[in-house]
């Protein structure tokens, strides 16, 4: 279907025209303000709805949701008169409307709106909606926490709307031919004083700034109609979704037109940058015919670049969803770094979309553009880059075949360096409490296969969302302490306490699995039988003869169940799911020890240097296995949502679920079961016709290893 989407840059606009393309549907955007959230798959027009284009848009449209606010206070508003415009557009094409209005607004200016909607001559769907919340703090949402924080504190029974929710309503009403009128709201209630408590223990010092509040709380609303007659399942609970309004008020304060980030912690990614569009500047570097979906495309000014660093954590080729979710997140995290970095120009543009780039389904480091970076931040070692992508290929020839690029200029330029120290200075004073707050969220928010089993379908596609924005979150924090790192080794370059940073790829990197795999071996080595049986795998045996191995290993396992060889990969398998890789592992290190039979050398003194260098690089360690602990989290969602789709003959297999994007899995397409085909067939034909570890510019094909195994 053609969809005209109003105010499509707004915060609920751009989350509609996302899960509405995710659907399947051709997307059209109107609004007064272009935004680079869009995304680029929507076909968008910079224009008001008085416009004459909004009657040719309109024409084209076979539904129109209008979500410009009628609230001349609010951000994108365009009035009453916007709403009889885009009426009697609709009417005239024929499309339906879906109006959304506010039940806690002013009645004298919402329920003329919705008389004028419901009295069109369009067939239309009125959606009144409950008083917002979620992460996604938009101004209707900072309403909404201005107004329980203004509440007089009582225990008065309130229903709210997640954001979430409304966004699922809003596709899947698309899809029907309903009209009439619907209250949205969660089918539980909360009270005022938990929500007041909830929102408050977030900063108790935070100020409203002048948002405004909603004139009612707790307007009427009938919600029979939605359970009933649609069968709407909602993905949270009122309780819940005050919990995930503070989960995204952490780090942002209020403002009228939606929540703004402060210095004092680091907020909760809401939001994924989309994929840039294709540009005439920048060109494929796959043979004709072997380009993934997924690829990016190169700038001839920054075209080499190198798998090495990132192949251990994600192998390639990599599923559509690890794309989606981890790629994503590693770009987020990268543009975190080009805001500290202080670029600009190309520079500035290539370090944010392909700093990190995809190329055959594979992870690669942007070379170029780290070269480039490094030479801005303390610590960070040009050379090393260049040494660790490069080594053994001298087929590479310049990294920056056109000369080094202009930074930023004037201003920001002349100070770079300082602006970059500044930055830095005021991100790392939070760090240390953001990643154990991390940290402890993950605990918090993890559940086992029995919870996700008893979750409705709804209540795992929303936790689907979060996880993404969780694992994003972990990835900045993982970036931040390469800084950290860099700033450290910086400052104690003279004792050589700490190693230089050698580029963004050092992001996957850690020690956590080889530091439990030896501690593991200890308890092998000296008893070659069992150290045999460990090595083939064996863990009943293991069990059977040695019940201080068997211990050992089931310490390791909880400690680290939830890593693994490729564990970025959503849809690999980890040390929970078979033991016996981490047995197998620790035989190998065990042999090698015994082999090696050197004694080992006392460590240095625990100087002061060295020990601020292993205190970065336990917070790096933290952030990054907290990560990946959200990525299992992840996974084991993903599983479940999988195995139910088989279950209801949407899927074939349960691995068909990391074939779709985020997106996709919780708008399912018409074609889901085409995409599916589709996508592993290019995943296979990528398998066999692999790209190089470095690509300079083009790439072709190489034989894959011998044994390189697949995931998934």
């Amino acid at each position: 279907m053609q969809i005209l989407v109003t105010d499509a840059t707004g915060a609920v606009g751009r989350l509609v025209a996302r899960q509405l393309i995710a659907a399947g549907h051709a997307v059209t955007g109107i609004a007064e303000r272009p935004h680079p959230y869009l995304d680029p798959g929507v076909e968008f027009v910079c224009a008001p709805l008085r416009h004459p284009i909004l009657r040719e848009l309109a024409d084209e449209a076979d539904a129109v949701v209008h979500l410009a606010p009628i609230d001349t206070s609010a951000p994108g508003s365009a009035d009453i008169h916007g709403v009889a415009h885009v009426t009697d557009a609709a009417a005239r094409a024929g499309a339906r409307l879906l109006f959304v209005s506010q039940a806690a607004g002013r009645p004298e200016l919402y329920r003329p709106a919705e008389e004028l909607v419901s009295t069109s001559w369009a067939p239309s769907l009125v959606v009144r909606i409950a008083p917002p919340v979620g992460r996604q703090l938009d101004w209707m949402v900072c309403r909404t926490v201005a107004t329980l924080l203004r509440a007089k504190v009582s225990t008065q029974p309130a229903r709210v709307l997640h954001l979430d929710d409304l966004v699922r309503f809003l596709v899947s009403s698309v899809n029907t031919d309903r009209t009439g009128v619907v209250d949205l709201a969660t089918p539980d209630t909360t009270n005022v004083v938990t929500a007041w408590r909830l929102l408050r223990s977030v900063d108790p010092r935070a100020r409203l700034n002048r948002v405004r509040s909603w004139p009612q709380l707790t307007p009427a609303m009938d919600i029979a109609a939605v359970q009933e007659d649609w069968g709407f399942e909602f993905g949270w609970h009122a309780l819940d979704a005050i919990a995930d309004t503070a989960r995204g008020l952490a780090g942002r304060r209020l403002h009228a037109a939606g929540a703004v980030s402060h210095d004092r912690q680091l907020a909760l990614p809401v939001e994924v940058f989309p994929r840039p569009r294709a540009s005439d500047d920048l060109h494929s570097a796959a043979p004709d015919g072997l380009e993934g979906e997924f690829d990016d495309r190169i700038d001839p000014r920054f075209p080499v670049f190198s798998a090495a660093r990132l192949a251990g954590a994600l192998p390639g080729p990599l599923t559509p969803m690890t794309l989606d979710v981890q790629l994503s997140g590693l770009r987020a995290a990268s543009r975190v770094l080009g805001h500290v970095l202080a670029l600009g120009g190309v520079v500035d543009d290539e370090w944010g979309s392909r700093a990190i780039a995809v190329f055959g389904h594979r992870a690669y480091v942007g070379v170029s553009a780290n070269v480039v970076a490094a030479a801005q931040l303390p610590g960070w070692d040009e050379d090393a880059i260049a040494r660790h992508a490069l080594a053994d290929q001298p087929q590479v020839g310049d990294v920056l075949p056109f000369g080094e690029p202009k930074l930023a200029e004037g201003a920001l330029g002349s100070m770079a360096k300082a602006v970059v120290a500044a930055r830095s200075l005021t991100l790392m004073r939070r760090l240390k409490p953001d990643t154990r707050a991390y940290s402890a969220a993950a605990g918090v928010e993890h559940l086992d296969a029995a919870q996700l089993a008893a979750l409705p379908d709804a209540a795992l596609e929303v936790r689907v969302r979060l996880l993404r924005d969780r694992i994003h979150q972990g990835w900045i924090l993982t970036a931040l302490w390469l800084i950290d790192s860099g700033i450290t080794a910086a400052a104690l370059d003279h004792t050589r306490a700490a190693s230089r940073i050698s580029g963004l790829g050092m992001i996957v990197e850690s020690t956590r699995i080889a530091a439990e795999t030896a501690e593991l071996a200890a308890a092998l080595r000296g008893d070659p039988p069992l150290r045999a049986l460990a090595a083939e795998g064996n863990v009943g045996s293991i069990r059977a003869l040695s019940p201080e191995a068997a211990a050992a290993l089931d310490a390791a396992v909880s400690r680290i169940g939830h890593r693994g060889p490729g564990e970025a990969e959503l849809a690999g398998r980890v040390f929970s799911d078979n033991p016996a890789m981490l047995l197998v592992a620790a035989a190998e290190v065990a042999a090698a020890a015994e082999a090696a039979a050197t004694p080992t050398e006392p460590a240095p003194p625990r100087s002061l240097a060295r020990r601020m260098a292993a205190n970065s690089r336990a917070s790096r360690e933290l952030a990054h296995d907290s990560t990946i602990r959200f990525t299992h989290e992840l996974r084991m969602t993903l599983r479940e949502l999988g195995s139910r789709r088989v279950a209801t003959d949407l899927f074939d297999s349960v691995d068909d679920v990391y074939y779709l994007t985020c997106d996709e899995l919780v708008t399912m397409p018409a074609d889901a079961r085409l995409r599916i085909k589709r996508r592993r067939a290019e995943r296979d034909r990528l398998q066999a016709q692999r790209p190089p570890d470095v690509i300079d510019g083009a790439w072709t094909p190489v034989d894959p290893p011998a044994a390189e195994p697949s995931s998934g």
